[in-house]
């Protein structure tokens, strides 16, 4: 469906100025950036609770790597 100027000027003036065809790329990058930090936010609590003891290293490993492995197999994925 072809879009107007006047509609595509809604759009942009709506989305902060950000054009209907790189909107996409916009989305991806706010994704990757919410799966980063939850990666980091995951890594970091299994860190806490392996420096507290109460995980030993191999559940930290686990634990730690399944979020990168997620990021890896998402990132390509929806390249």
């Amino acid at each position: 469906m072809a879009v107007s100027a006047s509609q595509e000027a809604a759009f942009t003036g709506a989305t902060l100025g950000v054009p209907m065809s790189s909107f996409n790329l916009t989305i991806l990058l706010i994704f990757y950036s919410v799966l980063y930090i939850w990666a980091v936010w995951v890594i970091y609590t299994q860190w806490k609770a392996w420096s507290r003891r109460k995980i030993d290293f191999y559940d930290f490993l686990i634990r730690s790597v399944r979020p990168i492995f997620l990021t890896l197999v998402l990132g390509f994925l929806l390249q």
